[in-house]
């Protein structure tokens, strides 16, 4: 009789792990943190896997006459994709503003019936010999506008007597006495015979090289006119040297 065949086998167990970091969105941050929603839904279900041969070999010794067959099979089980830690880490991409009133008052504001504004002197290397004025000015309109809310005035340095003077891009006015107020105030200069009616000629004794701007503004009296006023939102004095 034969002998009968020797079988052994050799079982291996290897285990193997795999990681993956799964970031999640901002707004499925907040669900998570305030228990709106949960992980188990990332989380996938294990397999198991059936058994496959890899490979078959036989070897043979010749003077023994022995034969080996070696036989390798595998078998591959998976756990499934399970959620094992969780930390919030700062992105700083996302910026939440709380906004809050700490105190809160009502006030409102109430304006002289006249007040001024005197500039600085402005300087000219050269002899000032004409002068003109460009503004930008504010009137409310429950103002009466055929009225001047805002008054003009030029003064060479050195002088007291201002002269009130008319901006470019206003229109023709007249002052108390009925005369024209001037838009360009000539510094002496002879007066032609063909001068404008808006042309004042002003003669002093020195070359004038200073000159102040004065603005008076006024609002009407009585009513509710104590909290509005007009406004000048900037002015530009066009000073021409002799040549």
């Amino acid at each position: 009789m034969g002998k009968k065949k020797k079988t052994s086998t050799t079982t291996y167990v290897t285990t193997t792990t795999k990681t993956k970091l799964v970031k999640m969105t901002y707004i499925q941050t907040l669900a998570i943190a305030n228990e709106l929603a949960d992980t188990t839904a990332l989380e996938t279900e294990g397999q198991t896997g059936q058994l496959q041969q890899l490979s078959s070999q036989t070897s043979s010794k010749f003077f023994g006459f022995k034969k080996k067959k070696t036989t390798t099979s595998a078998k591959t089980d998976t756990t499934g994709e399970k959620i094992i830690d969780q930390w919030l880490q700062p992105e700083f991409d996302k910026i939440r503003y709380a906004v809050g009133i700490r105190e809160l008052s009502v006030a409102a504001y109430k304006f002289a019936e006249q007040s001024e504004l005197i500039s600085v002197p402005f300087v000219s290397p050269k002899e000032i010999v004409k002068v003109n004025v460009v503004v930008d000015e504010y009137i409310p309109p429950q103002f009466d506008l055929s009225q001047r809310w805002i008054k003009y005035f030029i003064k060479v340095e050195g002088s007291n007597n201002w002269i009130r003077i008319n901006p470019m891009n206003s229109p023709t006015i007249f002052d108390e006495s009925g005369a024209i107020v001037p838009k360009i105030i000539n510094f002496n200069l002879p007066k032609p015979t063909t001068a404008q009616l808006e042309d004042k000629y002003q003669f002093t004794d020195d070359p004038v090289k200073k000159l102040r701007f004065r603005a008076v503004l006024t609002r009407p009296v009585g009513g509710d006119n104590e909290s509005i006023t007009p406004m000048l939102k900037s002015y530009r004095l066009i000073m021409v040297p002799r040549s």
